[in-house]
């Protein structure tokens, strides 16, 4: 049977089709009013679940909640260590980080330092270090990642320049809290 004539016969799975590839298309655009209407509150939470999930996939890695790493900040045994690209981390960084690949030049400089890795969410930086662990270099994952630390009220910079903008990598990851700007 030509498909046409089958399509013509069963006009309600035509308007199952219909519906399907019409809800598919619109699905990203309303997925992202969704985020946009959450509260940061709920946006916290989304932010906490996405990296419980994430953690499966880097067990035993050492972490730090934002708070803990926050009280750390001036603290000048401690790195953060943003892993992250370029791109992103032009946009705004935790205050006095250094990228990825200047730590990676320099392990030995870091080795009696207390290394905190980070990335948007700490999926990326989570993966890194479990790598590193592998090398016999521990470091500690950020929980959460940038998401966390401005939910927990941590400020962020542009070179020396307090800022308000982060770099959030996409549109599902775009759960700041609502003074903060986000682009991706």
């Amino acid at each position: 049977m030509p498909a046409t004539n089958f399509y013509h016969r069963h006009p309600l799975l035509n308007s199952y089709l219909l519906s399907f590839l019409t809800f598919s298309l619109l699905l990203p655009p309303f997925a992202h009013l969704a985020i946009a209407s959450m509260t940061d509150l709920e946006k916290r939470q989304r932010v906490k679940n996405m990296y419980t999930d994430y953690r499966k996939d880097f067990p035993g890695v050492p972490e730090i909640d934002a708070e803990a790493a926050i009280s750390l900040l001036s603290d000048p045994n401690v790195v953060f260590v943003d892993v992250r690209k370029p791109k992103e981390q032009a946009v705004s960084m935790i205050p006095g980080a250094i990228g990825d690949k200047q730590f990676r030049a320099n392990l030995n400089r870091y080795r009696d330092k207390r290394i905190i890795v980070y990335c948007t969410i700490s999926y990326r930086s989570g993966k890194l270090a479990a790598k590193l662990a592998r090398k016999g270099v521990t470091v500690i994952n950020l929980r959460g990642g940038l998401l966390g630390w401005v939910h927990a009220g941590g400020p962020l910079a542009r070179g020396q320049q307090p800022v308000n903008k982060l770099h959030v990598y996409g549109r599902k990851w775009d759960l700041a809290p609502s003074d903060i700007e986000t682009v991706y």
